[in-house]
């Protein structure tokens, strides 16, 4: 009976755990550009950052475009552009 008892705490125990770990996990946050900036997210396929596999332009610099998917491995560019764009 102990051993069952015991058996039930630990399982409780790392269902909290790996509840709290992913309530925990930070999101990814998409940043908002300035006046006179342009935000390039560049996505890749893994953690290598090898493969591209999407892109996602936004701002005031540039055309607003996308393509490809969105995936947890990116990269993040701020453009300046010229006052009178």
């Amino acid at each position: 009976m102990k051993k069952l008892v015991r058996n039930a705490v630990v399982a409780t125990l790392l269902t909290v755990a790996g509840t709290t770990a992913v309530v925990a996990s930070p999101a990814h946050a998409i940043p908002y550009p300035k006046d006179n900036e342009s935000i390039t997210i560049v996505y890749y396929s893994d953690a290598s950052r090898t493969v591209e596999v999407g892109m996602l332009v936004y701002g005031n610099c540039l055309d607003d475009f996308e393509y490809g998917i969105r995936t947890a491995y990116s990269t993040i560019n701020r453009t300046t552009c010229p006052r009178n764009l």
